[in-house]
């Protein structure tokens, strides 16, 4: 026991001493202004000064109950609270109102956890980023778990993003004050944002070709007018993709193609291996070979991560592969160099959360090329190796100036290490579904909450879809318990585990008539996603919290009562 601690005290001594280098390396410390600009403070708790957030959404008082209305800004740095005011108590447990006898007590959890997860220990100094560049969510004690709808933005990408505007700084000169040996000066913002991008996905120019659009939704349309689709051949979708399928689907049934879904076995969420194989080894009826296979690497429903091998085992049977990556930056790693499908569809939107509505499609460069007609915004696809532009803007509304705010916003992960990053949600991921697994309900020791997915962590990535039971396995609506963690000052999500749309597409079929196909779009479940600076007292509140739906007490007085008073069904 005495080595054990010793041991922590080891590291807990080595923790601070890499804190302060980080500090140094990073420009995060009193004596570099460089990186982090001079900011307004204001006097928190205690007369410390927090840096002051130009967001409308940093008030000294905040409520207690559930966001009211959003404005222009993102959901969760953007919404406006009731004028009801919080006392926010340094005693977690106080917090949630679960007794410490009930619930381990935040210092013997996280004193376990350290030890247990080296990977999270070695990067504590991303806690300093959180600090400074994140400041309301420790000034208002917030929990924020919805990275998966709007990441939280950093005030150093929007200061610097207003600070260009304001300055009329000519957005053709790039990141002048900021380069390095890997951009010229010739390079604009819209160089450096492809770059940086790609850099996140370890590939490059050479590899890919970026396409930026409107948002993701377009990088899908994109697609359809891009690749001619020929009669005889097969597309298939997985269940769990963007909405924005649905147009794929239709522009392929209408030239002739046959359509399917990628086999996702219910148990654990995955991807049923037999079945799959199965189906990559079909072949069309025409001539111009299988056809194309669409799935996301992280589940949009149930956070699964499908495994990467598929899009090598595809290619070796003739299919093209198009891999959905928005909700994997910067949680999830996917390595293009090891792994190159002819196309890549994501959303800057979902990585940074600001600016919003900017996707992008990459393309393969030494499968197609590029070209691009005069007065026309539509791009073609040949299949002959790509020597010509690097980069294509789609859309009259992504102006060079939306590319200074997304360099920023890239610039800033790639300061916090996208190492970092992963290592802590990895273990944050383990800790949570490990306590979660473990709840029981008072009464019959009946499991508490239903978790959704594969429990084995090589599925996992950083969203958990759950419920939460009573005692007699019934399941509270899912409204509910985000209201009630929002009354908490805990911000989750709600969504569903399929896309029953691309169901009724395949089956032509109404959602009733579907029945057993569709198990798995269910209208709503709970759904916590982890980010950049997630720590490990947000995924501890939420197990605090969620471990108060055991007692009987509480769900039929507190929960209940609440519903009334909200005058709403969920």
């Amino acid at each position: 026991m005495f080595s054990k601690l010793s041991t922590f005290r080891n590291k807990a001594i080595r923790s601070k001493k890499e804190k302060h280098k980080f500090d140094e390396d990073h420009h995060i410390s009193k004596a570099s202004k460089s990186y982090f600009p001079t900011l307004s403070t204001l006097k928190g708790k205690n007369d410390s000064e927090v840096p002051l957030s130009p967001l409308r959404f940093l008030h000294s008082n905040v409520s207690e109950s559930h966001l009211t209305s959003p404005v222009s800004f993102g959901r969760f740095s953007s919404y406006e609270y009731d004028n009801e005011s919080v006392t926010a108590s340094s005693i977690i447990s106080e917090e949630i109102g679960v007794s410490t006898y009930e619930f381990r007590s935040y210092e013997d959890a996280e004193e376990e956890f350290l030890q247990d997860h080296e990977g999270y220990f070695l990067h504590l100094a991303v806690d300093n980023v959180r600090k400074d560049q994140y400041p309301k969510l420790e000034l208002q004690r917030l929990v924020y778990l919805d990275y998966a709808t709007c990441p939280l933005y950093s005030q150093f990408q929007v200061e610097q993003h207003v600070k260009i505007v304001l300055e009329g700084s000519d957005p053709y000169l790039g990141l002048v004050s900021a380069t390095s040996n890997s951009y010229s000066e010739k390079d604009t913002y819209v160089d450096i944002t492809s770059k940086l991008l790609l850099n996140l996905f370890n590939t490059n120019q050479d590899d890919y070709t970026t396409i930026f659009t409107p948002g993701l939704a377009s990088c899908y349309t994109l697609f359809t007018e891009m690749h001619q689709f020929q009669k005889g051949s097969i597309l298939l979708v997985s269940p769990d993709s963007h909405e924005s399928c649905k147009h794929v689907m239709h522009t392929a049934v209408s030239s002739g193609v046959k359509t399917g879904l990628v086999p996702i076995r219910k148990k654990d969420l995955c991807i049923h291996g037999s079945a799959m194989h199965e189906l990559l080894l079909k072949r069309g009826w025409g001539s111009h070979g299988c056809g194309v296979l669409i799935y996301p690497a992280q589940s949009y429903f149930s956070g699964i991560c499908h495994s990467l091998n598929w899009i090598p085992g595809a290619q070796q049977n003739g299919w093209k592969v198009l891999l959905d990556v928005t909700r994997c930056l910067p949680t999830v790693s996917v390595d293009l160099s090891l792994y190159q499908p002819e196309f890549v569809a994501g959303s800057l939107h979902h990585a940074l959360g600001y600016p919003s509505d900017v996707g992008y499609l990459l393309v393969r460069r030494n499968s197609h090329s590029i070209c691009t007609q005069k007065g026309s915004i539509q791009l073609k696809m040949a299949e002959v190796p790509d020597h010509g532009t690097s980069i294509h803007v789609v859309g009259e509304s992504l102006s060079l100036h939306t590319f200074a705010a997304l360099s920023f916003g890239l610039k800033h992960l790639q300061t916090i290490g996208m190492a970092a990053i992963r290592m802590r949600v990895d273990s944050l991921f383990a800790w949570l579904i490990q306590t979660l697994k473990s709840f029981k309900h008072k009464v019959a020791e009946k499991p508490l909450l239903q978790i959704y997915g594969s429990l084995d962590l090589k599925h996992r990535g950083s969203i958990l879809a759950f419920d939460v039971l009573d005692s007699t396995g019934n399941v509270f609506p899912p409204g509910l318990i985000r209201r009630l963690a929002e009354k908490n000052n805990i911000f989750l999500g709600v969504g569903c585990l399929g896309n029953p749309d691309l169901y009724r597409l395949l089956h032509r079929k109404s959602e009733k008539q579907l029945g057993e196909d569709a198990s798995m779009c269910r209208s709503s479940v709970v759904r916590a996603s982890l980010g950049a600076v997630s720590t490990f007292q947000d995924v501890y509140r939420l197990a605090q919290f969620l471990f108060r739906f055991s007692d009987e007490e509480y769900t039929t007085t507190e929960a209940v009562d609440y519903v009334e008073e909200q005058g709403q069904s969920c």
